[in-house]
């Protein structure tokens, strides 16, 4: 009877395991007004981000620099993500991340508090060093 209840357990604890994600994806809410037409809401989910119309990026993880990274921000530190292939999704109301001839190449995701977030797109080819090094556009959520 032991062995049929354990393995009743195991069983169950494995079609609860299976109903459960995988990762748990971090949600943020767009609070700028750029951030509530073009992007929506966003996920980060491992080396994703998930735009509110459901456009993915896949992310390359650079490792976390300090910088300036916002238009309003103070020196902090961002983690920087390489984009390959470099992209310009169109995302809501058929607009784009950045809407440039070139297409996004770095990404930078910088939070200057537990709560709120910046996502600054950068165009060119070497890694950002902070906000306008060839920044094309800046949104900000929080949770």
């Amino acid at each position: 009877m032991k062995g049929h209840l354990c393995k009743a357990v195991i069983a169950a604890a494995l079609i609860l395991g299976t109903a459960l994600p995988a990762a748990s994806a971090e949600r943020w809410t767009a609070t700028s007004t750029t951030a509530i037409a073009i992007t929506g809401d966003i996920e980060i989910a491992g080396d994703t981000l998930i735009f509110g119309n459901g456009a993915r990026l896949p992310l390359t993880p650079l490792g976390d620099r300090q910088g300036r990274w916002s238009p309003v921000g103070k020196v902090t530190s961002g983690k920087v993500y390489k984009l390959t292939p470099p992209s310009d999704p169109t995302l809501l109301n058929s607009n784009q991340l950045c809407g440039m001839p070139e297409p996004v190449t770095y990404i930078v995701l910088a939070q200057s508090s537990p709560r709120s977030l910046s996502l600054t797109a950068f165009t060119g080819a070497n890694p950002p060093q902070g906000f306008g090094d060839n920044s094309c556009a800046a949104y900000f959520y929080e949770r």
